[in-house]
């Protein structure tokens, strides 16, 4: 009796890691919300589509994104940053994005 407690302990509480593991992706479509209400008045596609652009990674874009956060006061935590920077890397770079935001499915 003592060995299935464990057991069903493990079992029951597999759901549970695994929605833990789900909430922590990015929200993509979070992301689109946001930066479409505080960033599309000055980013139109050209500044992300230019041959120059700054970014070279998807480091260096949630390194843009918490620069502008931080410079319009926009109060974002880190949530907000990496929703933000995974719409943008997915809309417009399409740079290799890390395992523990961007899951497949997520």
């Amino acid at each position: 009796m003592h060995l299935r407690f464990p057991v069903m302990s493990l079992a029951a509480a597999l759901p549970l890691v695994g929605a833990m593991w789900q909430a922590q992706a990015a929200d993509r479509d979070r992301g689109m919300v946001l930066y479409e209400a505080r960033c599309v008045a000055c980013h139109t596609t050209s500044v992300h589509n230019r041959a120059n652009r700054k970014a070279k990674s998807y480091a260096e874009v949630r390194e843009w994104v918490t620069r502008w956060s931080n410079f319009l006061g926009s109060d974002w935590g880190p949530a907000e940053i990496e929703d933000v920077s995974r719409y943008v890397n997915e809309r417009f770079y399409d740079f290799p994005c890390p395992v523990d935001v961007c899951r497949v499915g997520s």
